[in-house]
């Protein structure tokens, strides 16, 4: 397939072997490309493939100024109370739950990944931004919804997806929860580059665009 300049990617990142969703979108947001990528190489070598020039990552991609790591065992500790990202305070206050980037998180595997991810793709020269497609999903979408982990909650992320991403119908087959996911990050780079998005937080420890 053949991808021309400019095109977003997003990625719903894992910690673990588990796959990671992907997705293309082009400067239309039609629908280029979507499927599961393993390790950072593939992931790499994807991003060249498309040409991409911005990386939206659903995942963690800083730590809060004062922390050098998330192990316990470390000295480090948070420069101000509450101990969390600005950018994590300012999505909570908009009434958007997520996981807090601490020595206590339960994602510390996806965090450590997020950022050498992030590092390894800015030095090639690709702009990346941290997402949370959740926030997305109830700004475009509303409340309540359903679990996306459910067959009834795909079928309902897929049916609004398609409403906002040309392509998306024509794909052929099932999109799993975290393509779907990806599609949105993505989605949400393309509303940053209109203007249609906010990135909240500072620059050192990471904003989240939203």
């Amino acid at each position: 397939m053949t991808f021309s300049a400019p095109c977003y990617v997003g990625l719903d990142l894992t910690g673990s072997a588990r796959p990671s969703g992907y997705a293309v979108l082009d400067a239309r947001a039609a629908l280029l490309d979507a499927g599961l990528a393993g390790a950072d190489d593939e992931i790499a070598a994807l991003l060249e493939r498309t040409r991409a020039t911005v990386v939206a990552i659903d995942a963690p991609l800083g730590l809060p100024e004062g922390l050098c790591c998330l192990e316990a065992s470390c000295p480090c500790a948070p420069a101000r109370a509450p101990g969390i990202r600005e950018s994590e305070i300012a999505v909570r206050s908009l009434g958007y739950g997520l996981y807090h980037t601490t020595k206590r998180t339960i994602i510390r595997a996806m965090v450590y990944r997020g950022i050498a991810l992030r590092r390894r793709l800015e030095a090639r020269g690709l702009r990346v931004l941290e997402v949370y497609p959740y926030a997305t999903k109830v700004a475009l979408f509303g409340r309540p919804i359903p679990k996306k982990t459910t067959r009834a909650g795909a079928r309902w992320l897929r049916e609004r997806v398609e409403t906002l991403v040309p392509g998306v119908a024509a794909i052929g087959r099932d999109l799993t929860h975290d393509e779907l996911d990806a599609i949105i990050a993505a989605y949400t780079a393309l509303l940053h580059a209109r203007g249609e998005a906010v990135a909240l937080g500072n620059k050192s420890e990471g904003t989240i665009v939203v």
